[in-house]
């Protein structure tokens, strides 16, 4: 591996670390973390990688302090150069006390032709030059800054300033290892080994958080800034999607009668002239709205009847495919028919997939599903994520991937959706530095680059755990 990635001037693993050697790790940084907050007497560091460490530490989500060590000694040497070069300006004030450690080991190298293949929030990348070192992004970067390739590709001219004349860009990728000093993480894998919990109970719990005492649910929370976001742009047609995957789930009755009756509550409210925070003005949004708490469990479907008697949702396919969801085989022809003649201009239709299993024919589901599977990535980068954005985003790729349960002519497609839109869960031990844990556990980050998250993603994304867990 050291000559895979010798031109990044890094000594790189020559493996995936182990477990075992993982969970060494992170005790380590625990402890150089604790020494950093109490300056007490410096822990013995016995053991670590053979290879070029680069530590980034995070102060309440944002990185302040980072340095890598080219150290020709023992890795135990090299992490700890690595460590006291990038705390050595980090002080304690009351912004920089929550801290985390971060360490990457470079694992893989490649030389870039295209930008555009850069798999932003999993590779870093690296201008490389014959007459001066290599500068370098970790992939995280990519993450903190929200970037897509071009963007990702820009702060590193940004970086390298004037030593990017006749230099070659490359990706590379890690080895991540995070350090806390708090033991949430380690708590929860405990508790979920002793109670056998999965990846869907994980992500049920966590949208379960969401539902407030008054049965109301929180739109999303940002668990880098720490801020919670009460309520957000359809706020209401995203809450059911939450309260119906919930529903699936079966764990939390409670809380899904007490969203349910708040969903119902604002619905009645908002049709006779009370619209609240987050409701849509436009009509066929309305119509979206009414149709997902419908299949939420919301007593709406006799409203929802009323509301499409005319046809102003045959111009809005995305919506009349999700009321045609909600009336099943009671959706109008007119309407049905509407949704199946779109595919042909917008071929991501998701939603008309999912109604055709409700409506009942068979032949419109296959059509529509062949649509969504030529929309998902085969190939890096970001494979099994749908490519109808810059960035592949968890929740699109999840409700495709759910579409496609059933159809087994796209059965290898759907099971890279699933395995994309797994990787976006943030599960003990693959939480990132910046991420507070007791906020993101069990969730979805909204994409590789962004770890918002938002109720209907991580919906989406349980409805596909469960259904592909049948």
């Amino acid at each position: 591996m050291a000559s895979e990635t010798a031109p990044l001037d890094l000594t790189g693993l020559a493996r995936p670390l182990s477990e075992r050697e993982r969970g060494k790790l992170r005790e380590n940084l625990r402890r150089l973390l604790r020494f950093h907050s109490s300056l007490t007497r410096f822990p013995h560091i016995a053991q670590a990688p053979p290879a070029s460490p680069i530590v980034a530490i995070y102060g309440s989500g944002r990185m302040v302090g980072c340095a890598l060590s080219r150290l020709d000694a023992s890795g135990s040497k090299r992490l700890v150069r690595a460590f006291l070069a990038a705390s050595g300006n980090v002080g304690l004030s009351r912004e920089e006390a929550n801290l985390s450690l971060e360490v990457n080991y470079a694992r893989t190298f490649r030389w870039v032709d295209d930008p555009a293949s850069i798999e932003v929030g999993r590779e870093g990348i690296a201008l490389v030059g014959a007459e001066t070192g290599p500068v370098l992004l970790m992939p995280q970067v990519a993450r903190d800054w929200g970037a897509d390739a071009p963007g990702f590709v820009a702060l590193l001219h940004e970086k390298a300033g004037r030593r990017i004349d006749g230099a070659r860009l490359a990706a590379w990728t890690t080895d991540r290892i995070v350090g806390r000093l708090t033991m949430e993480e380690d708590a929860s894998a405990e508790a979920a080994e002793e109670t056998g919990a999965t990846d869907a109970d994980y992500a049920a719990a966590w949208l379960a958080r969401l539902v407030q005492a008054d049965g109301s649910m929180v739109f999303a929370i940002d668990p880098v800034r720490r801020i919670l976001q009460p309520t957000g742009e359809l706020h209401h047609a995203r809450a059911a999607i939450a309260i119906e995957a919930l529903a699936k789930h079966g764990g939390y009755a409670s809380e899904v009668r007490r969203a349910r009756r708040a969903l119902g509550r604002d619905i009645e409210r908002a049709l006779t002239g009370g619209v609240g925070p987050g409701w849509p003005i436009e009509k066929e949004r309305v119509a979206g709205t009414l149709a997902l708490s419908a299949w939420a469990g919301v007593d709406v479907r006799a409203i929802l009847r009323k509301w499409v008697e005319d046809d102003f949702l045959v111009a809005h396919p995305w919506q009349a495919a999700q009321v045609a969801l909600a009336l099943g085989r009671e959706t109008p022809k007119s309407l049905w028919k509407a949704c199946l003649a779109d595919i042909a201009r917008a071929p991501f239709a998701p939603w008309t997939a999912l109604a055709a299993k409700s409506v009942g024919d068979e032949v419109g589901y296959r059509k529509a599903a062949a649509a969504i599977a030529g929309s998902i990535a085969t190939t890096r980068p970001h494979e099994g994520g749908v490519r109808v954005t810059p960035v592949p985003e968890c929740g699109l790729t999840a409700v495709a991937a759910h579409a496609l349960t059933g159809a087994k002519e796209h059965r290898d497609v759907a099971k890279k959706a699933i395995r994309f839109v797994k990787q976006r869960q943030l599960l003990p031990g693959s939480i990132p530095a910046a991420v507070d844990p007791g906020l993101a556990l069990g969730g979805f980050s909204a994409t590789p680059v962004n770890d918002l998250l938002r109720g209907d993603i991580v919906g989406h994304a349980l409805s596909l755990l469960l259904e592909a867990g049948r």
